[in-house]
């Protein structure tokens, strides 16, 4: 894939393969988090499933 600037992008990863952290208890619920194996993005399910974030992992020669 290219962006506008004519430079490369890499492909988006699907998060397929991952590791649960852990949770964290909220007033709501329980946070939880999980790592992806493939890039090392780690992903925050909010309680309920209903809303998650994304914390983009470190792009290191190690993991490539």
């Amino acid at each position: 894939m290219v962006d506008g600037r004519g430079g490369v992008l890499e492909e988006e990863c699907r998060h397929e393969e991952l590791e649960f952290l852990g949770g964290q208890r909220t007033e709501g619920g329980e946070n939880l988090y999980f790592r992806c194996k493939r890039c090392g993005d780690v992903l925050i399910i909010l309680p309920g499933g209903k809303r998650g974030y994304i914390v983009h992992g470190l792009k290191t020669s190690a993991r490539q």
